[in-house]
């Protein structure tokens, strides 16, 4: 049985030197491989990329943003942490009282507890999906204000593309400073920002 395989096993690799050797060393004809031709037009386009957190640490609109959503989140932190608190209150008191309380008013603390129990949870879920909400109209108002920004800029400078970069940035390996138009984004930007505000 040992010898079968050993037979079987240098066969299999005979063959595979075979088919190997077949596949690679036939003569292939020539494939016609059609180039195609480019305007001078698209092959000359300028890119031009800018620091997403930079953007998000010195634009105004941005900043006046981000404080807006961290307000609600706080605001809805205080009312979640006060029914929280409301709570825990009750169970002190019933933890208290609990000995001497009769099997009616046992009932009926229990019942408050749970009632609370589902109330915070029911505002947990409520108030979570009005900030998520809120966050996502945010956050696209700030995306749409920035990219429309950018048509103009770009049609300006003759940009075809213009990057957003950030730290955490996995898809560009190399960045040529001379491409960051950061700075400029930024101010111009908080110009545009400023003389909205002002109106």
């Amino acid at each position: 049985m040992n010898k079968f395989s050993l037979v079987l096993n240098i066969v299999l690799l005979v063959a595979l030197g075979y088919l190997y050797y077949a596949f690679f060393n036939t003569n292939k004809p020539a494939q016609n491989v059609a180039v195609a031709k480019h305007d001078t037009a698209d092959v000359n386009f300028k890119i031009a990329y800018f620091d997403l957190d930079t953007l998000e640490k010195n634009y105004g609109y941005a900043k006046e943003t981000r404080d807006y959503l961290k307000s609600k989140y706080d605001a809805m932190e205080s009312k979640l942490n006060k029914i929280k608190q409301d709570y825990m209150n009750k169970v002190n008191d019933y933890n208290k009282r609990g000995a001497t309380l009769s099997q009616t008013e046992q009932s009926q603390m229990q019942e408050d507890l749970n009632r609370l129990d589902s109330y915070y949870a029911q505002q947990q879920q409520s108030l979570g999906q009005d900030y998520q909400g809120e966050y996502m109209r945010k956050m696209l108002d700030l995306k749409n204000k920035i990219q429309d920004f950018l048509k103009t800029y770009s049609a300006q400078r003759g940009y075809v593309y213009v990057f957003a970069t950030n730290s955490d940035d996995n898809v560009i390996y190399y960045k040529d400073s001379v491409r960051n138009i950061t700075t400029e984004v930024v101010n111009k930007l908080n110009e545009d920002f400023k003389s909205l505000k002002k109106k």
